[in-house]
């Protein structure tokens, strides 16, 4: 075998040296040594508004963000395909996305319609990925409430998921509404209300339906109409089947449970707007299978996780996290039998993967 082929090959840099010539050295200033210049990216207000906002531009709202920085957007009742501005793709968003459904934005259509700027958001119902960076991911903007639809069964109820979309939407002032999908499989209607009783005993909403005898049907529409929500939870839940029940004329996409794990399939690929029939709108969301809330947040838990702040006043310490303290009021009321240890252990692994 011949050795030489065995040897690394280097590929040699080819390095010019030049002389400069200093007159003085004590006269040397840092004004005569020049600088690579690289292009950073723009801060978010820098990136606001555009050169263009003396002209007429057009407002219209977000309806679908499709590749290649194209949004479909609806403007005076028109859908109009519409390209994102190029400044947008060197601001510092922060997000995964530039844009979300839901958004607000202002488009020049005096030849392609081109959108120019983003509307201050009113909230963003958001998650944040598991990485160390922790990548914010908008699900939707702009909305009055979230319709956190789990199933009962087929896949299994989800309460820990449900907790983490409460507290995302407390964070985001985002009105909750838990929708218990496919009780026609529980073995009894008493069976499912027991469950939502702990959250209905909060104030927040909880309805249950079913897609397959329109169980629920009439009281989650009052609940939709004339206002805007995004339907979120996890896989498999039946948000396609409910939304087709709702409006049969939007015809979405649906699938089988998994017959080999027995959970949801994605049907929805990505975020969309939809317009209801009855008045408002709704987000329909890709089914997920985990729910990230961002550290910072932190602190926030204690005083937003579903019933933790009417017991915080019967704990010794006023900043208690109610984990390793003594007195704390939360672990006394389990003891009691008056909070769900369930809801707790929830709680603590919400707590954990912060």
């Amino acid at each position: 075998m011949n050795k030489k082929r065995n040897k690394k090959k280097f590929k040699r840099k080819n390095i010019k040296i030049t002389n400069i010539e200093l007159t003085d050295i004590d006269h040397f200033t840092e004004d005569e040594v020049s600088v690579e210049k690289r292009a950073e990216k723009k801060l978010i207000e820098k990136g606001k508004f555009s050169s263009k906002r003396d002209l007429k531009l057009k407002q219209g709202r977000i309806l679908e963000v499709r590749s290649n920085y194209k949004c479909l957007v609806k403007i005076d009742q028109k859908n109009l395909l519409c390209i994102l501005g190029g400044r947008f793709k060197q601001v510092n968003f922060e997000t995964k996305s530039i844009v979300a459904a839901g958004d607000y934005v202002n488009v020049d259509v005096s030849s392609d319609p081109r959108i120019e700027e983003i509307v201050d958001r009113v909230n963003t119902l958001s998650r944040f990925s598991d990485n160390d960076f922790q990548t914010e991911i908008i699900i939707a903007s702009n909305v009055d409430q979230v319709i956190i639809t789990s199933s009962f069964k087929d896949p299994m109820l989800n309460l820990g998921l449900i907790d983490r979309y409460i507290c995302a939407a407390k964070i985001n002032k985002i009105l909750p509404v838990i929708c218990i999908n496919k009780i026609d499989l529980a073995d009894s209607l008493n069976e499912v209300k027991e469950i939502g009783k702990f959250y209905e005993e909060l104030g927040i909403k909880v309805i249950c339906t079913s897609s397959k005898t329109g169980e629920g049907i009439e009281k989650l529409k009052k609940i939709l109409k004339d206002r805007d929500s995004v339907f979120s939870g996890h896989s498999g839940a039946g948000k396609s089947s409910l939304i087709n029940v709702l409006q049969p004329e939007l015809q979405l996409k649906t699938a089988e449970i998994s017959d080999y794990h027995r959970k949801g399939v994605h049907t929805t690929t990505r975020s969309r707007l939809l317009e209801w029939d009855f008045g408002g709108y709704l987000v329909d969301t890709p089914g997920i299978k985990t729910f990230g809330l961002h550290r910072k947040d932190k602190e926030k838990l204690k005083g937003i996780f579903p019933g933790l702040s009417y017991l915080a006043g019967e704990c010794k310490f006023i900043n208690c996290s109610h984990f390793h303290e003594i007195k704390c009021g939360v672990k006394i009321a389990i003891e009691n039998g008056t909070y769900p240890i369930a809801r707790y252990e929830s709680y603590l692994r919400i707590l954990e993967s912060l």
